[in-house]
């Protein structure tokens, strides 16, 4: 009997399991002028794959997963907002995304995340402490739990 014992890791197979990723950040003349999505005591949300479509519109590819979302928001995420205007966005009704399969969220404060609407159960994000979860979503909510701070989250799908 022979048996074949591998050692180490294949960093080949952990990097990536899934085609598209994405991460808040925008980035404006290769300086990144938002590095998460800050939150107050009004929920606001973030549609996953919107700054990898911001930062470079060239990502979105059907063959990854990418589609156009019907999110049903009239206007835009108030964080992102001031952004768009400098840039000469509107909001349009569809968007550019695709469906995550695994966040990983860290935030400098504690915080609530709700998947796809409001109106779904909250999860706890203690502050400072990274929390994985394995939900499809298109769509997640913010908001403080006392202080304000800033969420971050590497998502892929």
């Amino acid at each position: 009997m022979s048996q074949d014992i591998k050692g180490g890791t294949d960093y080949a197979l952990v990097k990536r399991h899934y085609d598209a990723d994405d991460y808040p950040s925008l980035l404006v003349g290769g300086v990144a002028v938002l590095n998460g999505i800050p939150f107050t005591a009004t929920p606001d949300y973030y549609i996953v794959g919107t700054m990898a479509y911001l930062n470079d519109p060239t990502v979105a590819n059907a063959e990854y997963g990418w589609t156009l979302f019907t999110h049903g928001q009239p206007t835009a995420p108030a964080w992102l907002a001031p952004f768009l205007a400098v840039l000469g966005v509107t909001w349009p009704a569809q968007v550019p995304a695709f469906e995550a399969k695994d966040i990983l969220f860290w935030a400098d404060q504690d915080c609530w995340v709700q998947f796809e609407s409001s109106s779904r159960t909250r999860h706890y994000i203690p502050a400072n402490t990274y929390v994985r979860f394995h939900r499809r979503c298109m769509m997640f909510w913010v908001t403080r739990d006392t202080v304000s701070g800033t969420l971050r989250a590497w998502i892929e799908g």
